[in-house]
């Protein structure tokens, strides 16, 4: 007779903001199907995404209560079971400022689970916050820091690029014809003349 012994499982201690200090606010929001749940969870080391600690849980007809984050550097995962037992996670690193007030979005979809963090300090005016940095990408749950770019970053260099020339070829790839048009003297004579 085999005997095997397991492991309990620690449970994730439910988060608590420092006892004094700067504060943002943190709205957790989510659009799951019945019978899937969805978690927001932050980690006590952001750096290397390690101490787990639950902020909320919601469900289809109950979303976790709002509550109050530490400002400065914060990763957090939306973790959601789905109803045929599959999960789906996604990690956001950001930097939530003192006073201001943050939206984690869930989103169940067909294939998976989408996540979003959004500032709606004006909820008039609610915009992608700006500081996300996604960290897990290609399999990999915790890409480090100086892998990532910033919402804002990538937004400058979108910007940047479209604005750039298009670059001008030096050279005919080998086996390629390149097309000149050729142009003469009869084809400018138009232009001299205005």
């Amino acid at each position: 007779m085999l005997a095997g012994c397991a492991t309990p499982t620690q449970p994730i201690p439910k988060y608590a903001a420092q006892a004094s200090g700067p504060r943002a606010e943190l709205v957790m929001r989510g659009q799951v199907q019945p019978g899937e749940a969805y978690g927001v969870y932050v980690f006590k080391d952001a750096l290397n995404c390690t101490g787990p600690q639950r902020v909320g849980i919601g469900v289809a007809s109950r979303d976790p209560e709002t509550t109050s984050i530490d400002a400065g550097l914060s990763t957090a995962e939306v973790f959601m079971t789905k109803a045929d037992k599959s999960i789906c996670r996604v990690r956001w690193s950001f930097e939530p400022v003192a006073g201001r007030k943050y939206l984690v979005s869930a989103l169940s979809t067909p294939t998976g689970c989408t996540a979003r963090i959004l500032d709606v300090t004006d909820p008039h005016k609610m915009v992608r916050e700006q500081s996300l940095r996604r960290r897990d990408v290609g399999g990999r749950l915790c890409i480090p820091m100086s892998q990532t770019t910033t919402v804002a970053e990538a937004a400058s260099r979108s910007q940047a690029a479209s604005e750039a020339d298009l670059p001008i070829p030096k050279d005919t790839p080998v086996g390629r014809t390149a097309v000149k048009a050729i142009v003469t003297d009869d084809d400018l004579r138009d232009l001299k003349a205005k």
